[in-house]
C-alpha cells in the first residue's frame, strides 16, 4: 500500500510514544519517594533540578539538539514530582504519630473513616483506611492511617463517618505513605456522621443487597453486588477462594473494565437516542460521578475510573496513537494526587493491563482476524490473553502465586461480565421501583451461575494455583 492511504493507516496504527518517558520518570520518583528517606527524596529532586537548570542554558545558548525539549520536560517532570514528595515526607514525619516516641503508645485518636472496612480473611477482625483528625482531642494536619479492629462496630461504618477510640500506635503496616498502623480492642465511638451523599450510597448499597437476596439463590446474591458495586459483604468465603484459585478475584472489585462497559453502553444509548457528541460526553460524565459515589468514592475506585475511560478511548478513538499519551497523562494525574498508587498492586495492574489493551491488544487480535477468526471472537481472545498474560509477572511478584487456570477461567466467564455488568447496573437505577429491580436481577441469574460453576470447576483442577515462593 501506498501513497495518502498507507500514510493514514500509518499514522492511525502508530503509537504516540512522547510521553512515556515523563510518566515513567515521574513514577519512578515517586515510587523513590514513597519507599526511602526525605534525604535520599531530596537529592533525586535537586539532581533532576540542576539538570533542568543546565539543559535550559544549553537551549538558550543556541543548541539545534532535537531532543532538548523533551529532555528539558522530562528531568522538569522528575524534580516537580520529586520536590512534591519532599514535602508529603515532611508532612508525614512531623505528625505526632509518626517516630519511634510514638511506638507502642496509647491515645484517644479521632479518625475519618476513607473506604469501606474490609474483613481480614478468616478471622473477626477488620482493617480500615483512615485519616487521622484528632489525637487526645487536639486537633492535627490530617495523615493516612491504617486501623486494624475488631469486627463489632467496625464493619459498619461508611466512609466520611468520624470516629474515635482507643488506639495503640504502631509502625504502617508497609511503605505507602501511611503515619501509622492503629490497633484497638473496642468499639467506635461515633463524632461526626457521614456526609449526605455517603448516607444515599449507603442505603442505595443496601436496597441492592435485599434487592439481589430477593431475587437470587446462594451464592450468587451475595456476588452480584461484588460484580456491580464492589460491595463484597455477603459474598461467600468459599467462593471467594474458588475465584482467587482461578484468578478471577479481579471481578469482585470494581475495575476500569466495569467502567469501560457503563461509559460504552451509555455513550451508545446516548448516541441512538440522537444526543451530540457534547451532551453525551456530559451526560455520560455526571453518570459517571454518580456511579463513583455508590461504589465509593476512593482513590482505588477513582484509579478505576480513569483507568476505564482511558481502555475505553483505546477502543473508540479513530486514532490509536492518541490513546497512549491518555494513559501517560492518567498516569501523571494519578499519583500527582495519590502518590502511594506508586507501589499499589491495583494501580501498577491496572496500568500494565491497560497499556497491554493499547500496544498489543489491537495487534493480537489483527493477527486473529488474518487467520480468519471472526472479529468479535479475536477480539475478546486478544483482550482475555493478552490481559492476563502481560499481568502475570506482576501477579507474581506480588503474591507468589500463578493460576495456571486464569486464562481459561477469564475467556469461560468474559461472555457473561457484560451482561452482568448492565443488568445489574441497570437494576441499581430501577431501585426507585424495586419489583422492577428484582426482575432485573433475576436476568443475572444464568450469568451468575456459570461464573460460579467455572469457578468451582477450574478451582478443583489439580495444581490450579502454583506457589512459587
Amino acid at each position: 500500500m501506498t501513497g495518502p492511504v498507507a500514510s493514514v493507516v500509518r499514522e492511525r496504527t502508530r503509537l504516540d510514544m512522547r510521553l512515556v518517558p515523563a510518566a515513567v520518570g515521574s513514577w519512578l520518583i515517586t515510587t523513590l519517594g514513597v519507599l526511602s528517606s526525605i534525604p535520599v527524596a531530596g537529592a533525586a529532586a535537586g539532581t533532576a533540578s540542576v539538570s533542568t537548570m543546565i539543559l535550559i542554558v544549553v537551549l538558550m545558548r543556541g543548541s539545534r539538539m532535537t531532543l532538548l525539549p523533551m529532555l528539558i520536560g522530562l528531568s522538569g517532570t522528575l524534580a516537580g514530582f520529586g520536590w512534591a514528595m519532599v514535602v508529603r515526607q515532611h508532612h508525614i514525619a512531623s505528625n505526632p504519630l509518626a517516630g519511634g516516641d510514638a511506638q507502642g503508645t496509647k491515645a484517644t485518636i479521632t479518625v475519618r473513616i476513607a473506604d469501606d472496612p474490609k474483613i481480614v480473611a478468616r478471622t473477626s477482625r477488620v482493617v480500615v483506611a483512615v485519616s487521622v483528625a484528632r489525637i487526645r482531642g487536639d486537633a492535627v494536619p490530617e495523615a493516612a492511617a491504617t486501623v486494624l479492629a475488631p469486627m463489632d462496630g467496625w464493619l459498619d461504618l461508611i466512609p466520611g463517618q468520624q470516629v474515635s477510640a482507643v488506639f495503640t500506635v504502631s509502625e504502617p503496616l508497609r511503605p505507602d505513605l501511611t503515619v501509622a498502623t492503629l490497633t484497638t480492642s473496642g468499639t467506635p465511638k461515633v463524632v461526626r456522621g457521614p456526609p449526605v451523599y455517603q448516607r444515599w450510597a449507603g442505603t442505595v448499597r443496601a436496597q441492592f443487597l435485599q434487592v439481589s437476596s430477593q431475587a437470587l439463590g446462594e451464592p450468587e446474591w451475595g456476588l452480584l453486588p461484588g460484580l456491580v458495586l464492589g460491595d463484597t459483604s455477603a459474598l461467600n468465603e468459599d467462593l471467594k477462594d474458588d475465584f482467587r484459585a482461578c484468578g478471577l478475584t479481579h471481578l469482585t472489585a470494581v475495575s476500569g473494565a466495569n467502567f469501560a462497559i457503563i461509559i460504552g453502553v451509555l455513550l451508545l444509548m446516548l448516541r441512538c437516542g440522537g444526543a451530540g457528541p457534547r451532551v453525551a460526553v456530559a451526560l455520560t460524565a455526571i453518570a459517571i460521578v454518580v456511579f463513583v459515589i455508590l461504589v465509593r468514592p476512593s482513590p482505588s475506585v477513582v484509579r478505576a475510573a480513569v483507568m476505564g475511560g482511558v481502555g475505553l478511548s483505546a477502543l473508540l478513538m479513530r486514532r490509536r496513537s492518541q490513546a497512549m499519551p491518555a494513559l501517560c497523562a492518567a498516569i501523571m494525574a494519578l499519583l500527582m494526587i495519590w502518590p502511594a498508587f506508586a507501589v499499589q498492586p491495583g494501580f501498577i495492574l491496572s496500568v500494565i493491563a491497560t497499556a497491554g489493551l493499547i500496544v498489543i491488544a489491537p495487534v493480537v487480535a489483527q493477527w486473529l482476524r488474518a487467520r480468519r477468526v471472526p472479529a468479535g471472537v479475536a477480539e475478546l481472545l486478544a483482550v482475555a490473553v493478552v490481559a492476563q498474560v502481560v499481568t502475570t509477572p506482576a501477579v507474581l511478584l506480588f503474591s507468589g502465586q500463578i493460576s495456571v487456570v486464569a486464562i481459561v477461567a477469564n475467556l469461560a466467564v468474559a461472555l457473561v461480565v457484560a451482561p452482568i455488568t448492565v443488568l445489574g447496573t441497570a437494576a441499581v437505577v430501577a431501585l426507585v421501583c424495586p419489583p422492577v429491580a428484582v426482575v432485573l436481577a433475576r436476568f443475572t441469574g444464568p450469568e451468575l451461575w456459570w461464573m460460579v460453576v467455572v469457578a468451582d470447576k477450574l478451582s478443583r483442577v489439580p495444581f490450579a494455583t502454583l506457589s512459587l515462593w
